[in-house]
């Protein structure tokens, strides 16, 4: 999820004119998007904002962004911690560092950006179709750092698919925290089913994935969908279980 929340700011700021550089100290922004699921990522996270600091002391007028998972609603130990950070985005949230560069430049940025699906993608993408979770579980700190969950209609996405196959994609991996769950939240409840075959429609996508699944939300109706797609779907339905609990 977090590599397609960077392609899509990526793809925005290219929209803008910006550029990438191969190292931050030739940025006149950097943005580090950063994960909390596993201590390990968030080291890495501090490490890099550490050494953001150090350039930024060479180079002050550089902005340094961060944002993903590490960023709640309350950024004040954050600012503490990090002085240096000059914005503090949570999970899907561009607008700020927009704002900053559309102002810099004199631009309407939302005039100026249309889809944000990367201008120049891999033959292989992931586009995120829902964002955040309802399931509370007690070892996770997702629902409370990308929030409740909210479907993309449709439509919505199918019509970023569709651009992205004229931008030579031939695979695309539909993302959600919990994917299958895909809908719920909509008018008239459409499930990953119908999301699979509208996407089955895009005549010169050739792959079909999906990431990550809950077994709560996994149906018969979507497991069948994958099967009557098959030339195009290739996840394999798996499922983890303890042989203790099982019955033959």
């Amino acid at each position: 999820m977090n590599k397609a929340d960077s392609e899509r700011l990526g793809s925005a700021l290219n929209q803008l004119g910006l550029k990438s550089v191969d190292n931050n100290q030739d940025a006149d922004i950097v943005v580090l998007n950063s994960c909390v699921v596993r201590q390990s990522a968030e080291d890495r996270v501090i490490g890099n904002l550490n050494i953001a600091g150090s350039v930024k002391k060479k180079n002050p007028g550089q902005i340094v962004a961060l944002m993903g998972c590490m960023v709640g609603a309350q950024t004040d130990e954050l600012k503490k911690r990090f002085p240096y950070v000059d914005l503090f985005m949570r999970p899907q949230e561009y607008s700020p560092l927009l704002d900053l560069v559309g102002e810099s430049q004199g631009l309407d940025w939302e005039g100026c950006v249309g889809s944000l699906a990367p201008s120049e993608p891999n033959i292989s993408t992931y586009v995120p179709i829902i964002h955040g979770c309802d399931l509370m579980c007690t070892f996770c700190i997702i629902p409370y750092r990308r929030g409740r969950q909210v479907s993309r209609p449709i439509d919505d996405i199918a019509h970023e698919i569709e651009l992205l196959v004229q931008r030579g994609v031939k695979e695309v991996t539909v993302l959600g925290q919990t994917v299958d769950a895909y809908g719920l939240d909509l008018p008239g409840e459409p499930d990953l089913s119908d999301l699979f075959f509208r996407l089955n429609e895009i005549s010169d996508l050739e792959r079909i994935r999906f990431l990550t699944s809950h077994p709560s939300f996994m149906s018969q109706r979507i497991i069948d969908s994958g099967f009557k797609i098959y030339r195009k779907f290739v996840n394999t339905l798996t499922c983890r279980f303890n042989l203790a609990t099982m019955k033959f």
